[in-house]
């Protein structure tokens, strides 16, 4: 593939995991809007683990085990403790921002010297076997929501949560399940970055992609499949800053080029307003 194809699918990729978590957990009718403190949690883990001499891989899978516990964190307060889930995941957000910074300044000491680590083997189309499943994560999500008896129950959270008590099911494990997935990919979203177009890691290295990964969701309207062309034209958008920056012909500032993204999905969300798709349960605590 092209360079630019090839950047816009990198940066594509750590959304689709996130976003794809987040769908799951939001159509079982909870929100978790801490996505990118875990996905803040995830690339220093992924880092750190790389550090102490973890292969990618193994980073990879270090960062997706730091987003289970997240997400278990969230499930217990705001699943089962029936907390408010926006302020829950609010205060995420800033446990997940304030640790790493402390973290890697452990790690770089008072210089804040950039820290480079080892990124995933490519192995096809000169791509990491976790960047191509993430594009099949939709997919695979689409097929667990519609034909598993276990993708109906989280369907039922979602959308009647009392029908789904009354038939024997349990909201608060279904939510708690999906949770914990988002948590893993959220997680994983975050070392897929640092392990792939930018091997290392600064304070904020995110950059706002978890709330851009909320925002795909709602783009989406709550289905899985709308997920890959939200990704790749906010992953197009972000390459093209890229490319611009690089370029040095433009007097346009750099701080238009840091917004494009975010522009893109306020674009995005404004043109598809009014189409509604979400879960009729969603935010509702569980009964």
């Amino acid at each position: 593939m092209s360079g630019f194809l090839t950047v816009t699918v990198l940066l594509a990729a750590p959304l689709l995991l996130a976003a794809a978590g987040e769908l799951l957990l939001e159509r079982a009718g909870s929100i978790q809007i801490g996505v990118e403190g875990t996905m803040l949690l995830g690339a220093f883990t992924a880092f750190a683990a790389s550090q102490r001499g973890a292969s990618p891989h193994g980073a990879l899978l270090a960062a997706a085990s730091t987003g289970l516990l997240a997400g278990g964190a969230f499930a217990l307060f705001a699943v089962a403790g029936r907390a408010d889930a926006v302020l829950v995941g609010t205060a995420w957000n800033l446990v997940g921002a304030g640790a790493t910074g402390f973290g890697y300044s452990l790690l770089a000491g008072a210089t804040g010297s950039v820290l480079e680590i080892a990124t995933l083997p490519p192995v096809l189309f000169g791509l990491p076997a976790a960047v191509l499943v993430s594009f099949v994560a939709p997919v695979a999500l689409e097929l667990f929501l519609t034909r598993t008896r276990p993708g109906l129950a989280v369907a039922a959270a979602g959308e009647n949560p009392l029908a789904l008590e009354a038939l024997g099911g349990s909201v608060v494990f279904v939510r708690t399940a999906a949770s914990l997935v988002a948590g893993a990919f959220a997680g994983a979203g975050g070392a897929v970055l640092v392990l792939t177009v930018s091997p290392t890691f600064v304070e904020g290295v995110t950059a706002g992609r978890g709330f851009l990964a909320l925002a795909l969701v709602v783009f989406a309207r709550w289905k899985p499949l709308r997920l890959v062309p939200g990704a790749l034209l906010i992953g197009g958008a972000t390459a093209l800053a890229y490319r611009l920056q690089a370029g040095g012909a433009t007097r346009i500032p750099y701080s238009v080029f840091l917004a494009l993204p975010g522009l893109l999905a306020l674009a995005a969300l404004a043109a598809g307003r009014g189409r509604g798709g979400a879960p009729k349960a969603l935010g509702t605590p569980a009964p």
